[in-house]
């Protein structure tokens, strides 16, 4: 009896969750970059994931790359690669990332993707969690990108993943360090 007690008190709490998170974001478009613990490498490829965590829209968003590197023409990028969770019936496109000059003089690169389409942001529950986690969330973007950097030492890279929907409020930032050593790896297994 009591297994049967606790299942629905769990049930009530995720509920609760699910009902004060909607409440704390409200009814905006929001967005979230996930950690990895990877580095970016010249020349190799770099994956990295955002996921909606507010309300859907089909305005789309804008992927944008900033530092003093970019700044100096040091670090580059060509494309970047999305593929998009089910909930946005799974498009994939490659878009050219535009060196842009922004209002303060600096340089970022940039990419737009108008219209696709941001899922609800979805509440992962009870036994089928795992299973959803491990198939791909139908709310996730992974992002595939190839960064060429000239420079010595390392660099942090903002990424920024904003909605057109709710620029400011809705944004998410990540920050990445970027190396010319191809060895990074190795070197750093031998220290």
């Amino acid at each position: 009896m009591k297994k049967g007690k606790n299942e629905h008190l769990n049930s009530a709490q995720q509920k609760l969750i699910s009902k004060m998170t909607k409440r704390f974001m409200g009814s905006e478009v929001k967005l979230r970059l996930l950690q990895n613990s990877g580095i970016m490498i010249n020349g190799l490829e770099f994956t990295f994931m955002g996921e909606s965590v507010g309300a859907g829209s089909s305005k789309g968003f804008a992927v944008s790359l900033t530092c003093d590197e970019i700044d100096k023409n040091r670090l580059r990028f060509s494309t970047i690669t999305m593929t998009a969770g089910s909930g946005a019936k799974n498009k994939s496109m490659t878009k050219k990332l535009e060196r842009i000059k922004k209002s303060d003089g600096k340089y970022a690169y940039q990419a737009k993707f108008p219209g696709v389409y941001i899922p609800e942001a979805e509440s992962l529950n009870g036994k089928d969690k795992l299973e959803q986690l491990l198939a791909g969330s139908r709310n996730q973007f992974v992002f595939k990108l190839t960064p060429y950097y000239e420079g010595e030492q390392e660099a942090e890279v903002m990424i920024t993943l904003y909605p057109y929907e709710s620029v400011l409020t809705g944004a998410a930032t990540l920050y990445k360090k970027v190396t010319s050593n191809v060895n990074y790896y190795a070197d750093s297994l031998k220290r």
